[in-house]
């Protein structure tokens, strides 16, 4: 069953293609491949400052909810209102106790600096 009405942020899914460099497999982040994911909930994870006195960085973080079957995997990144963040750690299935509502839930981040 797809997440609730209030669900309703989008999301880009950002893999990239590998090309061969000398004999090499890399990845390509140039023309990633994209796969809007629509029916989302995008929510405010934390933020953290680093610095020695001064600002070094800050990172930037949420908690992302798609609908069950996202094609998203860890190594991806996802778009969102105009940046690019990372996946950090695993994509994981949420399923509710009464199975009426069941979600894939991604931590996102981007550092800057």
């Amino acid at each position: 069953m797809a997440l609730p009405s209030w669900a309703n942020d989008s999301v880009v899914r950002l893999r990239p293609v590998t090309k061969d460099v000398r004999g090499s497999t890399v990845y390509d982040w140039n023309n990633p491949d994209q796969l809007m994911i629509a029916g989302c909930s995008v929510q405010p994870a934390g933020t953290s400052l680093t610095q020695d006195g001064r600002v070094q960085g800050i990172t930037d973080g949420y908690t992302c909810y798609l609908p069950p079957g996202s094609d998203v995997r860890a190594g991806d990144r996802i778009r969102y209102d105009g940046h690019d963040y990372t996946i950090n750690g695993e994509p994981r299935e949420w399923r509710s106790p009464t199975g009426r509502v069941t979600n894939i839930q991604l931590n996102i981040e981007r550092w800057r600096g």
